[in-house]
């Protein structure tokens, strides 16, 4: 039988991501798994510079970190041992280098994200997490209540 251990879920601030996280929660034990939370901003432009690009970083790495602590905060009732990340890049490559990186056994990620737009012109984040993974990656879509009421209080 596979452990689950370690379960990195990708999260952008969108109900998709939400209900992922939720449903992660519900589906490990607290005694064996750890979360790892992963939010991905976009880098800051290579054309500014200096002062200015750290200060654009640093806001936005304590935006990623503010939207990280809300969820962790939606997870407490269940008692798991949570772990923050955030990291500037492309959303796939991060997401499959922090998956890689912590020898991750599942990700759990919402089918939709906050850019529609971006879905079309780029194709799907998660389509591209599911083409590159070296761990199963549930994607999580539509899900009904009963998959996300009584999970842990939540």
């Amino acid at each position: 039988m596979i452990k689950i251990e370690r379960v990195l879920i990708p999260v952008d601030g969108s109900d998709s991501s939400r209900n992922a996280a939720k449903y992660a929660a519900h589906l490990v034990s607290p005694r064996s798994a750890k979360l790892y939370l992963l939010n991905v901003w976009e880098p800051i432009n290579m054309t500014i510079g200096g002062e200015k690009a750290e200060k654009l970083r640093e806001r936005a790495h304590a935006k990623a970190m503010e939207m990280l602590e809300e969820y962790k905060s939606l997870l407490e009732p269940c008692g798991l041992e949570v772990e923050l990340i955030a990291r500037s890049g492309r959303p796939d490559y991060v997401i499959l280098n922090v998956q890689d990186e912590l020898d991750c056994d599942l990700i759990v990620i919402g089918s939709r994200g906050l850019s529609v737009l971006e879905n079309v012109i780029m194709g799907s984040v998660v389509t591209r997490v599911l083409e590159g993974a070296t761990c199963p990656v549930l994607v999580t879509r539509n899900l009904r209540v009963k998959y996300l009421q009584d999970a842990c209080g939540l």
